[in-house]
């Protein structure tokens, strides 16, 4: 990331923001676990995911009625739409004159519930896996295979695993002699690729004709520091360039897991259950994210890659909470006990039960778990009920707490605060807690705005840990630069609060392309390759640049003037409509403006412009599939003017929108009538190609009933008039060109960190007090617009660039591109 020419410190530019930082002024020191990550087993995060196994459906259970929901995958092209999977032996298919079917007797034991009796009918018949959505075979890798095998009737011969191609052309092989007997016999074998498909299978073929019984049949490729049954490589090393300071595990409603009506299991993460050798391990079906999981990346592997990753570990829990089932709270000794013999594997000596089952694992050092979460999300509203699983969180609270403390003094005890409802969730509980874990999925104007969030709270109260965070709503589709950023000036605002912000972690990190549960994600991947999204490179250089010491800085002459365009347009969402009489007219004389005949259509979020048509008296959108499409006309408005028009919604969700103020297509407002369901008109502001909500009101459209709309516009004061009516009245607001965050890192080096957030450069005049830098470094993430995405095409679009940076002086310029986090390293 070391660019070869070096970033020449500015000539001083007009209109500059002052930027003061005094490296004498002591803020709060910034903890040794500020930034972590948080993982869950969602969108095969981990099966499918960071768990380097390569065979789907080891076990041939995914069919089985305990373990199987209706089988899917996202469609990509369409969020919310899904792909349903055949039934069958889910990923595996027979090779030539061959039939398999699952069986559930004789079984290898008492954790497996099915295994695999495949007839052989001719030489060279056999079964296929096509893995995760194809199996990455690389030429010259070696993979460890192994399985299990029994045989009613004695067979004795030669099995060959090869890697090939779909068309069955080999891309490496190796045999195995194997005598099946009516006992389960494990076989060993390593195969080389000879060349290489990232959708390869692996087929298992016989030397001749007979019945034969397959279980646990596991295909790894090297590992992350080669640990067994470890990590896939490319996922962990993204993992590990962001330092992670600590790594929750193993959810999220993961840890709750969700009961159903054909299915009466709690389908909850139980720890126990995923530790020693795989064959032992039941698996379990996660109904959160409808698919079985091995439990492969279990307990264990997790402590380990927390290790590994120099992250401390930080465990979730399950109080007897889940989604649709609950545990009487005054009936969860089963669950505390669960917790502490979680401890003692952790943690416990080699003499004690679960040290001793720890060190038989291969791991006899403690592993030193300091970090433990009571619960998930399960500090709600409804204290007397599950209804948002909060069945008596405190009370609850309180069993564990005071067992954990009873014998684990120096772990760190993390309570759940309202997860969803609300800006400023609390700790409604006089029992003590030493972190609270606060989540917020919002816009990337939310985040910016609450830059300053943390400068109120209460010194003297409880420590926070941002236990999940990240953009969700007006990201783009993989998730774009200015939601990046947006978490990014959030991010700052946590570093510069470091005395009550302990902790944080973004969330989700991982979606494999082809179970997409969740968006946006900071790490995507398929069988082959993988990516950081803009948010990924946030967290990146957020982590890696986080400083020691917090120092005071100013900004001054730091407003950028709020402004807005003078063109209009039309649009709907999930709805047909249509709009008539449509006049402008100037404020400052009162004359009509000509409003033009062309008319232009912009894609919406999902490429669904509409469908629409001009008359001499009407606009018509007849599609109910439009989502914000934009039907631009081409007059230009003054600064001063009235819109009016007639509207009505026809059929579908929601109501009408009338585009104002459009400059670009990243940058205009809409007064959305009948929104969110036809229950809310609102005013929205697309700013830098985030949307965010300006004022907001109860109201709905009747269906073919005409509305008389109005928008008056005076600069950047706005009035919007529904039947006459004032609706909203607003002034736009104006935003920080600028937001920075400053800190020492030891004494001799200082870290600066600049975000603009908009898409006008920020010239900045920068004056450091108590500090004069002998050289420096700047790290650059940025791209031509906002709305910039990584894809598996162009994986590094937007990116972070790092220069030299030659300064010797504490007074020196420094210009802030458009839609960009920039990070100056200076030292003295």
């Amino acid at each position: 990331m070391l660019a070869a020419a070096a970033l020449c410190a500015a000539a001083p530019v007009s209109a500059q923001s002052v930027l003061t930082v005094d490296a004498s002024q002591k803020g709060a020191a910034i903890g040794p676990l500020h930034y972590g990550i948080f993982f869950e087993e969602i969108n095969h995060a981990g099966d499918g995911g960071i768990y380097a196994e390569l065979i789907r459906n080891r076990s041939f259970e995914d069919d089985l009625e305990t373990k199987s929901v209706r089988p899917r995958r996202r469609n990509p092209n369409r969020p919310g739409r899904e792909l349903h999977m055949p039934r069958g032996i889910q990923g595996w298919h027979t090779v030539g004159q061959a039939r398999a079917a699952t069986c559930q007797e004789h079984l290898l034991n008492q954790a497996q519930e099915a295994c695999v009796e495949l007839e052989v009918k001719e030489a060279g018949a056999g079964i296929r896996n096509e893995g995760f959505w194809g199996i990455n075979a690389v030429q010259g890798t070696k993979y460890r295979l192994s399985f299990w095998v029994r045989a009613e009737q004695k067979w004795a011969g030669t099995v060959t695993a090869s890697l090939c191609e779909t068309s069955g052309t080999s891309l490496g092989a190796t045999p195995i002699s194997i005598e099946a007997g009516t006992e389960w016999r494990r076989y060993e074998a390593e195969i080389t690729a000879t060349g290489s498909n990232p959708e390869a299978s692996l087929a298992l073929t016989f030397s001749k004709p007979g019945s034969i019984y397959l279980d646990v049949v596991s295909l790894f490729p090297p590992t992350y520091k080669d640990r067994p049954n470890g990590c896939r490589k490319d996922l962990a090393q993204l993992l590990e360039a962001l330092h992670p300071r600590f790594m929750r595990f193993p959810g999220g409603c993961y840890v709750e897991g969700q009961a159903t009506e054909n299915n009466n299991l709690q389908n909850r993460f139980v720890w126990y259950k995923t530790i020693g050798p795989i064959e032992q391990r039941p698996g379990h079906l996660s109904v959160n994210w409808r698919y079985n999981v091995t439990d492969g990346l279990g307990y264990h592997e997790m402590l380990q890659l927390s290790e590994d990753l120099g992250a401390e570990p930080l465990f979730v829990v399950n109080v007897g909470i889940g989604h649709g089932w609950v545990q009487p709270y005054d009936q969860i000794e089963e669950y505390i006990q669960e917790a502490l013999d979680a401890l003692e594997y952790a943690n416990g000596p080699v003499t004690s039960k679960w040290g001793k089952m720890r060190a038989q694992n291969g791991h006899p050092e403690p592993f030193n778990l300091r970090l433990l979460e009571v619960g998930n999300e399960n500090a709600n509203f409804y204290f007397d009920s599950n209804r948002d699983q909060s069945d008596h969180y405190f009370k609850r609270y309180e069993q564990f707490y005071k067992a954990i403390k009873a014998k684990y003094p120096d772990v760190q005890v993390i309570g759940n605060v309202e997860s969803w409802g609300t800006d400023a969730p609390s700790w409604r509980s006089q029992l003590p807690v030493d972190l609270l874990d606060e989540h917020y999925y919002r816009s990337p104007s939310w985040f910016a705005s609450y830059y300053n969030k943390y400068d109120t709270y209460d010194r003297k109260g409880p420590k926070i840990y941002v236990g999940e965070y990240a953009v969700t709503s007006n990201f783009g589709v993989n998730g774009h630069l200015t939601a990046a950023l947006g978490e990014a000036i959030y991010m700052m605002g946590t570093e510069r609060n470091s005395d009550v912000v302990r902790m944080a972690s973004y969330a989700p990190i991982f979606v494999n392309e082809n179970d997409q549960a969740w968006r946006p994600d900071m790490i995507r991947f398929n069988s082959a390759k993988s990516f950081g999204t803009p948010s990924y490179w946030v967290q990146n250089l957020m982590s890696n640049n986080v400083g020691t010491q917090n120092v005071g800085f100013a900004l001054t002459d730091n407003v950028l003037p709020a402004r807005i365009g003078h063109r209009f347009g039309l649009a709907t969402w999930g709805t047909a409509a249509w709009f008539s009489g449509i006049k402008a007219t100037s404020l400052d004389n009162g004359s009509p403006i000509e409003v033009q005949a062309d008319w232009t259509s912009l894609g919406g979020p999902n490429n669904q412009e509409g469908q629409w048509s001009v008359t001499p008296t009407a606009v018509f959108q007849t599609s109910q599939r439009a989502e914000g499409g934009i039907y631009l006309n081409g007059t230009t408005l003054p600064d001063n003017y009235a819109l009016d028009c007639t509207l009505a919604r026809t059929e579908g969700a929601e109501g009408a929108i009338i585009v104002f103020g459009y400059e670009n297509d990243n940058n205009y407002l809409w007064w959305n009538l009948g929104g969110w369901g036809n229950t809310q008109h609102a005013v929205e502001q697309i700013s830098s190609g985030s949307k965010h909500t300006i004022v907001a009101k109860q109201g709905r459209l009747e269906p073919y009933r005409p509305y008389h709309a109005r928008i008056e516009v005076r600069g950047i004061q706005v009035r919007c008039l529904l039947d006459g009516e004032l609706v909203h009245e607003f002034q736009l607001p104006s935003m920080q060109h600028i937001y920075a965050q400053a800190a020492l890192n030891g004494t001799d080096e200082l870290i600066v960190k600049l975000v603009n957030f908009t898409d006008e450069a920020a010239p900045l005049s920068v004056r450091l007090k108590d500090f004069t830098p002998a050289s420096g470094t700047v790290t650059v993430l940025r791209s031509a617009s906002g709305t910039d995405e990584n894809t598996m095409e162009q994986p590094m679009k937007v990116a972070p660039v790092q220069s030299l940076f030659p300064v010797s002086s504490p007074n020196f310029s420094f210009t802030a591109e458009p839609y960009s986090l920039n990070i100056l390293r200076l030292k003295r």
